[in-house]
């Protein structure tokens, strides 16, 4: 198995993992979470190959900055924003290799809220209740 990797050198605003949610458990006061816009985490997951339901990385308003930590194959979709990777732009909606080392700068966003970056072969945290989703207020989920 290869090792999939990012080092955050900047959160953004609100960055969190999310998937499709942490349904069946409400009676229970369980909140569901999950991905605010569910078409844009599927749409970057199937861009890597990734089964919808994965885990990704969801942006709100202000992105990150990444450092690829392995060879890695993204994708970003939903809120568009400008991408660099290394100081060169990067296409949003569209595979983007980066090599061990690189640099993923979200720069300015230019349309909507959120944005979703999606790692092929997906993120890998711990799974609560069936999901990997964080929730920030119960502290549940892939924080």
């Amino acid at each position: 198995m290869t090792a999939r990797a990012f080092t955050v050198l900047r959160p953004g605003l609100l960055t969190t993992v999310q998937d499709l949610g942490r349904w069946g458990h409400q009676a229970a006061g369980v909140p569901v979470a999950g991905a605010m816009d569910t078409y844009s985490l599927r749409l970057a997951n199937g861009i890597v190959g990734n089964p919808e339901s994965a885990a990704a990385l969801e942006i709100t308003l202000l992105g990150p900055t990444l450092r690829a930590e392995a060879p890695l194959v993204v994708a970003v979709a939903g809120a568009i924003f400008d991408l660099q990777v290394d100081d060169r732009p990067v296409p949003h909606g569209a595979p983007v290799e980066l090599d061990a080392g690189s640099i993923l700068r979200f720069l300015e966003r230019r349309a909507g809220a959120r944005a979703y970056l999606a790692v092929s072969g997906g993120l890998e945290t711990p799974v609560v209740l069936g999901s990997r989703a964080t929730h920030v207020v119960s502290r549940m989920g892939g924080l």
